[in-house]
C-alpha cells in the first residue's frame, strides 16, 4: 500500500466526496481480487486498445 493512499489529505478528500475506501486486510491479498481483475480487463479492452493524445482525450 503506497503512502499516498494512507495520507491524511487522501483520506479527507475521499471523505469529502462520500467515498469509502477499501484496503486488503494484512495477510489476505485476495480481498480485492475481483476489482483488480475488473481493472485489468478494463485496461486490456479499453485503455490499451486506443491512443490518447492528451489527458482530456482519456
Amino acid at each position: 500500500m503506497g503512502s499516498q493512499y494512507t495520507s491524511e489529505l487522501f483520506e479527507n478528500t475521499l471523505e469529502g466526496v462520500g467515498i469509502r475506501r477499501s484496503y486488503s486486510r494484512k495477510g489476505l491479498p485476495y480481498d480485492n481480487a475481483r476489482i483488480e481483475s475488473f481493472h485489468s480487463l478494463l485496461k486490456r479492452e479499453l485503455i490499451y486498445q486506443r491512443d490518447f493524445n492528451s489527458i482530456t482525450d482519456v
